[in-house]
């Protein structure tokens, strides 16, 4: 795996990795996927942008979907110890050699699901969850944010801020604490340490996020090449939930997007996305974010990985499976050097 600068400026922060050409499963996932659930969610947006009462209802019952994904269950080996909040759930999972986190506190990763702030949850996410825990050797809390209709982002971030509090208040050190997510999710890790440090609150360690959908305004999206080339969204998907249910009363403030902030301060980034993806404009955008702030990134593109699945499909796919273990050899990285006194290599 060879890596570049993302510049040709010498002091650039952001390192662009080359990944190995994309196997054949990939390859055949695109097609796939463009003409079964890229077809489904084309016709859901097409649905929910008739109006507020049929945005309202498509919300909901792609809401409804986190019901039956509960027939998955918790892979074996894996620990699961649910948690309630005030708003929301959430859950822990672990497994060996990782130590229980109910009584441990070393370290942890958070993590938020993505789903365009309409759809996922630990159920659909939690053998994804159970992966990055395995493989990261931590334990991982997973938050089931609140979501649209019945919240905003806002309301979003107030959980995640929530959440990393709970971490705190456990005596989780924060130099030992991995924030991370993918698309929604993603864009919400980041906007949490945004937010941490606003209120001067210590930062995680690091920030670990995939396909983050780090722009609410879907100019430069719909300008890319890659708006009708992505084999999950629809190009008019993510621009019709923020004009249906992120915009109020018709009116998008720009700080709800992390892509117009300054990043200065915060702590290295893995970014992972697909070269085919439409939030690979997002993902782009981060790094120049990152890059003019000197914040260390690691960006990871992905030939021909399909949105989210580039973790998602690790059960199916080697490409997720060399995705998933890069991440938690980040994950270890990250942690490793201040745990249980140790020091690194």
């Amino acid at each position: 795996m060879a890596s570049t600068p993302l510049t040709s400026e010498p002091a650039s922060s952001v390192i662009v990795e080359t990944i190995r050409p994309a196997r054949l499963g990939t390859r055949l996932a695109h097609p796939v996927l463009r003409t079964t659930l890229q077809t489904f969610l084309r016709a859901g947006a097409w649905v929910a942008d008739l109006g507020p009462r049929p945005a309202e209802l498509v919300f909901r019952a792609t809401r409804l979907s986190e019901k039956p994904a509960a027939v998955l269950g918790t892979p074996r080996g894996v620990r699961r110890e649910p948690k309630r909040f005030e708003h929301f759930d959430a859950e822990w999972l672990w497994t060996a050699p990782a130590p229980d986190p109910r009584v441990d506190r070393e370290a942890a990763i958070l993590y938020f699901h993505g789903g365009a702030f309409i759809a996922g949850g630990l159920n659909s996410y939690r053998r994804h969850t159970a992966r990055m825990a395995a493989l990261s050797e931590l334990p991982v809390l997973t938050v089931d944010y609140r979501q649209l209709p019945d919240a905003h982002p806002n309301e979003s971030l107030d959980d995640a801020l929530t959440a990393y509090r709970h971490l705190l208040a456990e005596g989780f050190p924060p130099g030992q604490i991995i924030v991370a997510g993918d698309s929604a999710g993603g864009g919400l890790a980041l906007r949490l340490a945004l937010t941490l440090r606003e209120l001067g609150l210590p930062l995680p360690v690091a920030l670990s996020v995939t396909s983050p959908w780090a722009d609410f305004d879907s100019t430069a999206r719909l300008a890319h090449p890659n708006a009708g080339d992505d084999a999950v969204l629809p190009a008019a998907g993510p621009d019709m939930v923020v004009r249906r249910g992120i915009a109020v009363d018709g009116v998008l403030d720009p700080a709800w997007s992390v892509v117009n902030h300054d990043f200065t301060g915060l702590p290295p980034i893995l970014l992972q996305v697909g070269s085919r993806e439409m939030l690979l404009a997002d993902a782009l955008a981060v790094a120049r974010r990152a890059d003019a702030a000197g914040v260390p990134l690691r960006l990871q593109i992905r030939p021909s990985a399909p949105h989210t699945l580039i973790h998602l499909g690790a059960g199916l796919l080697a490409d997720g499976r060399d995705a998933a273990r890069d991440a938690a050899e980040f994950h270890r990285a990250m942690i490793e050097p201040g745990r249980s006194g140790r020091t690194a290599a």
